[in-house]
């Protein structure tokens, strides 16, 4: 490995965890798409909340395959630089892959994902307010 290359990983490794709470969170995120990943999960969220019992099958499994592949891919950009929001995205995200797991085995599970997805879609809600906190420039009550 040239030291070029071995020198420039241990000047970022030595960044980590500097910083205000606020900048290492705000650093997480931009790194992490974070705003893009709220967005997306959100959408997948919100049509599998929306479903019936009567869905279409293939295009339901489409749809509930990828709310479980969009929440693993969110889950791999854990840990956050704060614990709680670390915690609540956790949460939203296994909640989110049950939901789409239980959206796309049908029968039973079909009619347990909707609330699933409600419940996720809240917790990831209670996560964004925590993002909010964490980087907000207000000062604390």
């Amino acid at each position: 490995m040239p030291l070029s290359v071995l020198g420039a990983g241990l000047v970022l490794a030595g960044c980590a965890g500097r910083g205000t709470p606020s900048q290492q969170v705000r650093a997480w995120a931009a790194a992490s798409g974070w705003d893009a990943t709220l967005r997306q999960l959100q959408g997948d969220l919100a049509k599998v909340a929306a479903l019936g019992p009567d869905s279409a099958s293939p295009a339901r499994r489409t749809l509930c395959d990828v709310l479980v592949t969009d929440a693993l891919a969110a889950n791999e950009q854990l840990p956050t630089p704060d614990d709680r929001f670390t915690r609540l995205l956790s949460g939203a995200y296994t909640s989110a892959a049950t939901a789409g797991h239980h959206c796309f085995s049908g029968g039973d599970g079909l009619a347990e994902a909707p609330a699933e997805a409600r419940g996720a879609a809240r917790t990831l809600l209670e996560a964004d307010a925590r993002y909010d906190e964490l980087v907000s420039s207000l000062p604390a009550p």
